[in-house]
């Protein structure tokens, strides 16, 4: 970003090529939607540009873009579903470069999206929020108007059961 000030267009531009992807597989994760995972995006940076002057140089913009898409897709849930959470979907990030690496990972997001489907709505956004987009516990608590205590609960009983559910999981339960 030029001068560490209010990012410009040019730097939304940048951040927008380079993230906006895993911007919406975030957000599909918590819609199951392409349409409302698309629309959280859209609608992320809508408000990211009308509020780029409150940005604040301590984090990165394509972060700060994400957590706003994160949110913008929880409250596109909310307003669908008020007193209930859609299943969420999971997307494994691949950082090798070998074929065997790429079909292992296929192999483990596959069995992860199956075992996501055995999850309550409750535990799938906690887990998501939790594990994939590195959520504190009482930010989730807070998104979700939890108490902290009930997020552990969904988050513990969320992954034992997706331990039950994951071939390469199930010696790590005994």
């Amino acid at each position: 970003m030029q001068g560490g000030g209010v990012p410009t267009q040019a730097d939304f531009h940048a951040a927008i090529t380079a993230r906006a992807d895993r911007w919406v597989a975030a957000c599909l994760r918590i819609t199951r939607s392409r349409e409302l995972a698309e629309d959280a995006v859209q609608e992320a940076l809508l408000s990211a540009w009308n509020k780029r002057d409150q940005f604040q140089g301590g984090a990165r913009l394509d972060t700060w873009i994400h957590r706003i898409a994160v949110n913008a897709a929880l409250q596109l849930l909310r307003k669908q579903r008020p007193a209930n959470f859609d299943s969420l979907d999971f997307e494994v990030m691949d950082d090798g470069d070998l074929p065997e690496d790429e079909r292992l990972a296929e192999e483990l997001e596959a069995d992860l999206t199956s075992a996501l489907d055995h999850l309550t709505d409750i535990e799938r956004t906690c887990f998501v929020l939790k594990h994939l987009e590195q959520w504190r516990l009482k930010e989730i608590g807070d998104e979700l108007e939890l108490s902290v205590g009930t997020v552990k609960q969904a988050l513990f009983r969320g992954v034992r059961k997706l331990r039950r559910h994951m071939p390469a999981l199930r010696s790590v339960d005994k």
